[in-house]
């Protein structure tokens, strides 16, 4: 079948690719116009790829725009998948694959339907989350009907990277198995029950400031979900940010107010907590050197 792919993340190429392998024709890629946004996390580009499938590369900020619907028009698709970005689909483009429009979303629908779906797993304590395969039928977001899913566990040390990298693996499991089930119109559906549904909100780089005054254990969960690809949780000192990439709680030996570098070690600063401490393991800074009775906040 004739398809046409619309992504501008690594998740959504890696897919691409495993879709070709399945035995996908690719005619058209939509993605981003570059140069590749450093503040725009997985944002990958798409150049290489539709030239080696020999499909028509489609560069669009919107892809309900009236130009970028008539790009994909002349494609004639059977099949469109959107993995990877960042808007909802409406009607014009719905309209356009007499073999339906797909999606995938990193989470167990009907459940965290919506925004930043792997730092939200982290930062609300699952145990395991997944990856679902979904039919796009209308304007809303992450409901339509399931065609598969996959769970993936979520390890009590797990990073936004570490399950970024499980998350990308289950997606391409997903098209390896039911793509082919798409492409002899063989694929299961199954309607969504929205009375369990759920939706997490979107997510913005502001919200990773850290708040010293929260336990230092929430606060190890709150680095670890914002850490690569992500912006990163952090805090400032003065007026410089410091961007902490990787950190862990420890004991705190003497009261001391939140905020504080209480310690220095070897492997880094240790600052003072609502209750606990947390080691700041990795930090991004062009600060002066974080020294013990420095506040940040």
């Amino acid at each position: 079948m004739r398809t046409v792919w619309v992504s501008f993340d690594t998740i959504g190429r890696e897919c691409l690719e495993a879709a070709v392998d399945a035995g996908a024709e690719i005619v058209g890629v939509v993605t981003l116009p570059g140069p590749i946004d450093p503040n725009r996390s997985g944002q990958c580009a798409f150049d290489e790829v539709a030239e080696r499938h020999s499909a028509v590369l489609v560069e669009a900020v919107d892809v309900n725009a009236s130009e970028t619907i008539e790009a994909i028009r002349a494609l004639d698709p059977e099949l469109i998948f959107v993995v990877g970005w960042s808007q909802l689909v409406r009607e014009p483009l719905l309209a356009l694959a007499n073999e339906g429009v797909f999606g995938m979303h990193p989470a167990l629908l009907p459940r965290h339907r919506g925004r930043a779906a792997i730092p939200w797993a982290i930062l609300s304590g699952l145990a395991r989350t997944g990856v679902t395969l979904f039919e796009i039928v209308d304007e809303t977001a992450d409901s339509g009907a399931i065609v598969g899913q996959v769970v993936v566990d979520v390890e009590h040390d797990e990073t936004a990277e570490t399950l970024f990298e499980r998350i990308l693996s289950a997606h391409v499991q997903l098209i390896r198995e039911f793509v082919p089930q798409l492409l002899t119109r063989s694929a299961p559906r199954s309607t969504q029950d929205p009375s369990r549904a759920s939706s997490w909100p979107r997510r913005r780089p502001a919200d990773g400031i850290i708040d010293w005054e929260t336990r230092a254990r929430y606060l190890h969960d709150w680095v670890r979900a914002q850490t690569r690809p992500y912006p990163g949780a952090f805090t400032f000192l003065g007026d410089e940010k410091i961007v902490v990439w990787r950190a862990r709680p420890v004991n705190l030996d003497e009261p001391a107010p939140a905020g504080t570098i209480v310690a220095s070690r070897p492997d880094g600063p240790v600052v003072a907590c609502g209750e606990g401490a947390l080691l700041l393991e990795e930090v991004e800074s062009h600060a002066a050197e974080l020294s013990i009775g420095v506040k940040l906040g």
